[in-house]
């Protein structure tokens, strides 16, 4: 990202597709055409994306008839996303991972032209909802293709340069969406609440919300923290948040074992849905069942077995939203 420096000193894209005819040709003598980018029955809009492709000798990265400019890779970033939406109720495993490959091949594309800050948060905004969506469905469902070291990086890196260009820009650019899917993703973080009073005045509709929200989090006050999570709109990144939900009902969890030890305390299933804002009291039957609790009406609470928690499934259940 060009922050000083000269415009001289960077290499301009020239190409104005989303993939280099180079590429193009190359990939179709091999077979190398990904099944997303093949036109279908009902799908006959699809086109080649540029894919990742790692340095390596002999081979030129900064050849301008290779690099796409800005405005080509937002016009990638929304084409893809328009894809993903068309098709993550359907092959979402695929999608994802077509989606993760080709958005790091924008990324890449970015840091060799060295663009300008204002390109930089353009382009950012339109691909960090993705991250944060996808995470929590991976998490939530499930995915053969989701390495969540791999994709806590992507989404990290994204958020860094962002946050880093943020101070060249102006106002009007940055979008409160993506500020509160930042504030979300860090609530575990210490310095989560300082993030969000320097943030004060681009997010003035928010601000007290998430305020309440972080503060709910860290004093472990589950029913608040849920409470005003939801009462976000849905469309500012509220999965964001799927660490915090996951932390705090394995921390509420284990307050009720504390609070209900006795070997004869029971506590109806309908109490603890509420409690940990459970969308449907079947999701918490099969979170319980995990923990070796036989599902009744109500719960022996100190039967719950804390340590399996820990299981893939247990996670799935703890993050659900």
């Amino acid at each position: 990202m060009l922050i000083s420096g000269t415009v001289a000193s960077r290499v301009q894209g020239m190409c104005k597709a989303m993939c280099p005819d180079s590429e193009i040709r190359f990939r179709c003598s091999n077979g190398m055409i990904h099944p997303l980018e093949k036109c279908e029955i009902g799908r006959s809009n699809r086109k080649f994306v540029k894919e990742y492709a790692r340095p390596a000798a002999g081979r030129d990265h900064l050849h301008p008839e290779c690099l796409r400019p800005p405005d080509i890779l937002i016009e990638t970033v929304r084409y893809l996303m328009e894809v993903y939406e068309e098709e993550k109720n359907i092959r979402f495993a695929c999608v994802y991972a077509f989606m993760c490959d080709r958005l790091r091949a924008v990324r890449q594309d970015m840091i060799l032209q060295v663009v300008l800050p204002v390109d930089t948060v353009r382009i950012l905004q339109e691909m960090i909802p993705f991250y944060f969506e996808s995470d929590y469905l991976c998490r939530t469902k499930g995915c053969s293709s989701y390495d969540w070291k791999l994709h806590l990086t992507s989404l990290e890196e994204c958020l860094s340069r962002w946050k880093e260009a943020l101070p060249y820009v102006s106002k009007e650019l940055i979008s409160p969406r993506v500020i509160c899917g930042y504030i979300l993703h860090q609530i575990p973080a210490h310095y989560a609440m300082i993030d969000i009073y320097n943030w004060k005045e681009l997010i003035p509709d928010f601000f007290y919300l998430l305020r309440d929200i972080v503060v709910s989090y860290h004093c472990n006050n589950y029913v608040r923290f849920f409470r005003k999570l939801l009462q976000l709109p849905l469309d500012h990144c509220v999965v964001a948040a799927v660490e915090a939900i996951q932390r705090l009902r394995r921390k509420t969890l284990s307050t009720l074992c504390i609070a209900y030890k006795s070997t004869q305390m029971r506590v109806p299933i309908s109490a603890m849905t509420q409690w940990l804002y459970y969308p449907d009291t079947c999701d918490l039957i099969a979170l319980l069942s995990c923990c070796s609790v036989a599902q009744a009406d109500s719960i022996l609470v100190s039967s719950i077995n804390l340590n399996a928690l820990e299981s893939e499934e247990s996670k799935k259940l703890l993050a659900k939203l």
